[in-house]
């Protein structure tokens, strides 16, 4: 038997369980609620309890409404039932701390969200994968994969695992044009925010507020989150932040300006090797190189997966949980 106790704030041992199951990112940490908070977002920070006590498996995951009564169409469509029912999501998780249990978890939180009745939208730690088979008849499972460095290895070792023709020749490239990297500072990090927005402006993405990256940067840079930036003449050309957690790097948030690729520059090889090279030195275990799509079904999909491959990381596959209806 196995059930789920559910918090609302997490106990006083809740990080040291993730940093001691190997496998805890930021994601899962519970200073990230309080950001959740901030956003509206109603954090859940779930413990799985066997028949003896013991807690064999923990998730932190958020909730928040599907519409928000800010506009006259989301007041309309509140009125549907199906409409006001709350989105659970969650990332990098459940954290399962005994392998032989992982089963009999993935049975448990099933049950807790069918009765529930949340809409999920969830993904796995791809170090703790494997067969979903309990879910699969209840929920839409997707297969996802990511590419892990073993940051552990000597350096020239990680810089010839990098592709030749288009990795250490990019590197190359950049380094021989005159691009120089640098750690991101909170002086810099409004500079990297301006070139990142930049680039939405010009994809038609929406922007992000520099109130919102600066608070994230307060409350993670202890834990552990930093960034490179790249620059060209003292103009950055692009940046990259990234999680350190539990020795465990996360990249997130590419920042590239027109400069960069119309001058064929390189600068996000270039920041990718300093990655590398900056995580190695601090003897971390693993840089996630973030999820791609396994069977690419676009061009655009296939680029994403050969620039990710191409680091030399070996691919691991996880899944991805999903359920939007419950007619």
């Amino acid at each position: 038997m196995m059930s789920i106790e559910v918090l609302e704030e997490a106990d006083s041992q809740w990080n040291r369980r993730l940093i001691k199951s190997g496998s805890g990112t930021i994601y899962q940490s519970r200073e990230i609620a309080s950001n959740f908070r901030k956003r509206d977002y109603t954090p859940l920070f779930l413990r799985f309890i066997d028949n003896k006590g013991s807690i064999t498996g923990q998730l932190l995951c958020y909730l928040h409404p599907i519409l928000k009564n800010n506009n006259l169409r989301s007041k309309i469509l509140t009125k549907i039932p199906s409409a006001r029912k709350l989105f659970c999501r969650w990332s990098y998780g459940p954290i399962i701390f005994e392998p032989s249990s992982r089963t009999i978890i993935y049975e448990t939180l099933g049950k807790f969200l069918l009765k529930k009745k949340y809409r999920i939208q969830g993904s796995e730690h791809p170090l703790c994968s494997g067969p979903l088979n309990s879910l699969k008849n209840n929920f839409e499972i997707s297969l996802w994969s990511t590419y892990l460095i073993d940051l552990t290895k000597p350096k020239d070792q990680l810089y010839n695992n990098i592709k030749k023709s288009n990795g250490r020749k990019n590197i190359e490239r950049s380094i021989r044009k005159g691009v120089v990297v640098e750690e991101i500072t909170t002086k810099t990090l409004p500079e990297y925010v301006d070139v990142l927005n930049k680039m939405y402006r010009e994809s038609g993405r929406e922007e992000v507020k520099l109130d919102i990256i600066m608070d994230w940067w307060t409350l993670f840079e202890p834990l552990g989150y930093s960034g490179l930036i790249a620059k060209k003449n003292e103009t950055i050309i692009g940046g990259l932040l990234f999680s350190y957690f539990n020795n465990y790097l996360i990249e997130a948030l590419v920042a590239r300006s027109k400069k960069d690729s119309e001058e064929k520059l390189y600068a996000q090889d270039l920041i990718k090797w300093k990655i590398i090279e900056w995580a190695n030195n601090k003897k971390l275990r693993y840089y996630d190189l973030a999820g791609f799509n396994p069977k690419p079904e676009s061009p655009k999909e296939v680029g994403i997966m050969e620039f990710k491959k191409k680091w030399g990381g070996v691919k691991h596959d996880f899944w991805k949980i999903k359920k939007t209806s419950f007619f």
